[in-house]
């Protein structure tokens, strides 16, 4: 892609028509003419359902814009995260069409020493002080089950390299062991001739519900450094592939069944080289953000009507991913979890979200 763009963008003509595409999208006028306007039908106690002809949000920055502007429309600019669930009754895999069921696009980032560039894109999406972040997910079950956790961080870890990572914005192979994927360091194995296997895990995401891990809480501002232990990391990390059979490769695992990765540069990375890398984190963990305000946003198309129950259990979501305690256990019992984190819980109880009184923010 980059490769094509090079060329296509690199004269003067082209910037000038970039320049004008962004001055008419800071307008608001282009949304107008090529969609039809998003519109709020319903404002309910912790969330809103919203209406627009499709909720592609996730994929289409246009759209994106519509609803947050719809958003900012009806309520104050009081909010640091704005969570946007696509209504997916039949829980269609690939809504989106590239496979993926969550994303976030960071909005705004003053904070220095993260993994994140300094920005202001706010009024884009109608947002003139406050807003940090968009998170879309392809369905509110995804508020529960990792994924909103996961968004959340990108926050602070995303365009920055903070260790070697054949991942962009995410661990690879590496111990961090958090919402963006690695191990933990006591499962990692070295099996010779530069082989490795790491329990059950993939390089870009947790697979299973878990806290943010200590190199996580740092770059968000919620744990000190000294707390933050070393990071063992396969710069050049990779799985390993067995031979075809019928045309098909498979991973090689080893004598447990966890997939086996090579690599022939390893590190180790300490808090201290981290900071050198980055710079010290600032605000620091004394006065860094520990209360975030969010909003969420039921999407429609209204091609099939919201069902009570559906929205009973949003409010329900919504409620103990944002409560201060740990998740209750007949709600673990619902999911069959016996290990299930909301943010509070995932944060060491730091830091926190809060959806309360959110009509009190009518306009």
């Amino acid at each position: 892609m980059r490769r094509l763009l090079k060329p296509i963008f690199g004269s003067t003509i082209s910037r000038a028509v970039l320049v004008l595409t962004y001055i008419a999208l800071l307008s608001g006028c282009v949304y107008v003419y090529i969609l039809p306007p998003a519109k709020i039908t319903q404002h309910l106690e912790n969330f809103v359902v919203m209406e627009t002809a499709k909720t592609d949000f996730g994929v289409n920055v246009v759209r994106s814009m519509s609803i947050c502007k719809e958003f900012y429309r009806h309520y104050e600019d009081e909010f640091d995260l704005l969570v946007l669930m696509a209504h997916n009754p039949s829980g269609k895999l690939n809504l989106w069409g590239d496979g993926t069921v969550g994303k976030i696009k960071v909005v705004r980032s003053s904070d220095s020493g993260t993994g994140v560039t300094t920005r202001d894109l706010g009024r884009v999406f109608g947002s003139g002080h406050r807003l940090k972040g968009i998170v879309s997910l392809t369905h509110p079950d995804h508020i529960f089950d990792g994924v909103l956790l996961h968004e959340i961080m990108h926050l602070w870890m995303s365009d920055i390299e903070v260790i070697p990572s054949a991942y962009d914005g995410h661990w690879g192979f590496s111990s961090v062991g958090g919402q963006l994927g690695g191990f933990q360091l006591e499962n990692l194995k070295s099996l010779g001739n530069g082989k490795y296997s790491a329990g059950n895990f993939v390089p870009q995401r947790a697979l299973a519900s878990i806290p943010y891990s200590p190199l996580e809480l740092y770059l968000a501002g919620w744990l000190p450094p000294s707390e933050v232990p070393d990071v063992w990391v396969a710069e050049d990390g990779s799985w390993l592939k067995s031979k075809p059979t019928d045309g098909r490769r498979d991973f090689e695992r080893d004598l447990h069944g966890n997939r086996i990765f090579t690599a022939s540069k390893i590190s180790t990375w300490s808090i201290e080289q981290i900071i050198e890398r980055l710079g010290p984190r600032l605000p620091d963990f004394e006065h860094s953000q520990k209360e975030f305000r969010i909003a969420f946003v039921l999407v429609t198309d209204g091609q099939e009507p919201i069902s009570e129950e559906e929205l009973g259990l949003l409010h329900l979501f919504i409620f103990a991913m944002t409560k201060k305690g740990p998740v209750s256990d007949w709600l673990k019992g619902i999911f069959e979890i016996e290990h299930l984190y909301n943010f509070w819980h995932a944060t060491r109880g730091v830091a926190s979200l809060d959806q309360e009184d959110l009509q009190s923010f009518r306009r």
